[in-house]
């Protein structure tokens, strides 16, 4: 029995030990959870949650490891007491190697560029300057600080990342100097400073265009000093139209002659050029190169022969034949024609003959006269020609004449015009021949017409008994003939009878 009292007073008493344990726990607890204090800290563009018991801003950072260097920025500062809530601000100075003048100096600056960085650090700066950082170059306004895009919150307590215990990387910058060079461009001066290596890349740098054809003197490769003096002889632009092409180049030749040569354009006997050889060359000059070539050339021109009648009194008459049928002739020139660029511009005649003479034709015609005899119906008559000829008719009354005009009817010889009498072309028909017409009968030429020409007679008729006539007709010239030096042996061919 007492054995097992013992036993139970034991377990009483580990009962109220623990008890009394876990109470000492939970106000440890409960004191531990009074004291802790959660602040967020912005670094490096992050947004860091941070909790700690301790009692300062600065002991709350060395507590999660982030390094703060004396030039670093804490705002609050770093002996601002720690409450829940407060936000904290840690802008870490960045640390900068500047090379500059043949020394290196170590500066830590909060500036937000690079150039004000340098004028902090005590380093004179031009804005020709070239400045770099890790060998890339640099605007005066480049930043020191780059924002991360997205902000990225985490939590700790008593401890941080080795990214936030170190600061941020040192930045190699160097400085170089820009020196003054003088450069005579033509007759523009300039005076500029430059950085560049050598003088070829100062005037790239300056924007200044070089030609193939223009001279510098020093070389573009000569390393930049200062006081470096440089010229440049200007070639000027001119353009050449040469062989049916157009060139643009540049030249520094003084005359169009020299010009050429450059260009290796060569000029025949009788080539020129506008403007002339001598001309002095220009900016934006234009020289045309005319090639000029002269070619002798023969022309043929016909010579037309003529028609050569001969009277042949073994022929008779009215009818003809061809003696020569007749060949035209030739006639030659020789003639210089000159051509430039391929276009001709003149003919200058050298000479001309005729290469051959034209042969006339030759015609015969009939002489004889052979007298027939006509049976008709008032008898038989006697013609010595028979001529084909356009017949009309007319009356005193369709002459145009009034009346009582004294001339009235009155024909070209005196007679009156009345039935028989015949107007009649005097260079065919003989005026006072006698003929004979088929269907009107005899007649005698003894009139003429405006209108009565080559072959074409007209028959007179009395006012009250007019036949009007318009036909062709073979009539009939009466015996005698005429004395020859009247006869026309050739007769006209008009009026043509269709």
């Amino acid at each position: 029995m007492a054995e097992a009292l013992n036993l139970a007073q034991g377990k009483r008493r580990y009962r109220l030990a623990l008890a009394g344990l876990l109470l000492v726990a939970a106000a440890m607890v409960a004191g531990y959870m009074l004291t802790l204090r959660t602040i967020w800290v912005e670094i490096d563009g992050r947004t860091l949650v941070v909790h700690s018991h301790l009692a300062t801003v600065g002991e709350a950072l060395r507590e999660a490891r982030i390094a703060v260097q004396p030039e670093d920025r804490v705002d609050p500062p770093a002996d601002t007491p720690l409450q829940s809530g407060l936000h904290v601000r840690v802008q870490r100075a960045r640390t900068m190697y500047i090379n500059v003048d043949g020394a290196v100096q170590v500066h830590r600056t909060l500036l937000s560029n690079v150039g004000d960085a340098l004028t902090e650090a005590g380093v004179r700066w031009i804005p020709e300057d070239r400045i770099t950082i890790g060998g890339q170059v640099v605007p005066p306004e480049q930043p020191l600080y780059v924002e991360v895009a997205v902000s990225r919150s985490g939590s700790s307590r008593g401890g941080r990342s080795d990214a936030l215990s170190q600061a941020p990387a040192p930045l190699q910058v160097s400085v170089q100097r820009a020196v003054p060079i003088a450069l005579q461009d033509g007759q523009t001066p300039y005076t500029f400073l430059t950085t560049a290596a050598t003088l070829g890349e100062a005037l790239v740098e300056k924007g200044i265009t070089l030609y193939a054809a223009d001279k510098i003197q020093p070389p573009l490769d000569t390393p930049i000093q200062p006081g470096l003096h440089a010229y440049i002889d200007r070639s000027c632009p001119v353009t050449l139209l040469v062989d049916g092409q157009v060139r643009a180049t540049r030249t520094r030749t003084k005359t169009v002659a020299d010009l050429l040569k450059e260009e290796g354009i060569t000029l025949g006997a009788l080539d020129y050029t506008r403007p002339a050889l001598t001309e002095p060359v220009v900016p934006d000059l234009q020289v045309a190169v005319v090639r000029v070539e002269e070619r002798e050339t023969v022309e043929h021109e016909t010579i037309p022969f003529e028609v050569e009648y001969r009277g042949n009194p073994a022929l008779e008459i009215d009818q003809q034949q061809v003696d020569n049928v007749g060949a035209p002739g030739v006639f030659s020139r020789s003639l210089k024609v000159r051509y430039e660029n391929g276009i001709e511009v003149s003919r200058l005649l050298a000479k001309e003959w005729v290469e051959k003479p034209p042969q006339n034709r030759i015609i015969s015609y009939g002489t004889k006269i052979v007298e027939r005899q006509l049976a008709t119906p008032g008898g038989t008559v006697t013609y010595w020609r028979k001529i084909r000829v356009l017949v009309t008719a007319y009356s005193p009354a369709t002459c145009g004449k009034a009346p009582d005009d004294p001339t009235y009817g009155i024909t070209r010889t005196g007679l009156r015009a009345t039935k028989g009498i015949i107007a009649v072309d005097p260079s065919v028909i003989p005026m006072m021949s006698r003929l004979y017409v088929p269907g009107y009968g005899t007649g005698l030429a003894a009139d003429t017409g405006s209108l009565i020409k080559g072959q074409h007679i007209d028959l007179a008729y009395d006012d009250n008994n007019l036949v009007h006539w318009w036909r062709w007709v073979d009539v009939y010239l009466l015996s005698p003939p005429p004395p020859r030096s009247q006869i026309r042996w050739t007769l006209p061919n008009y009026p043509r009878e269709n």
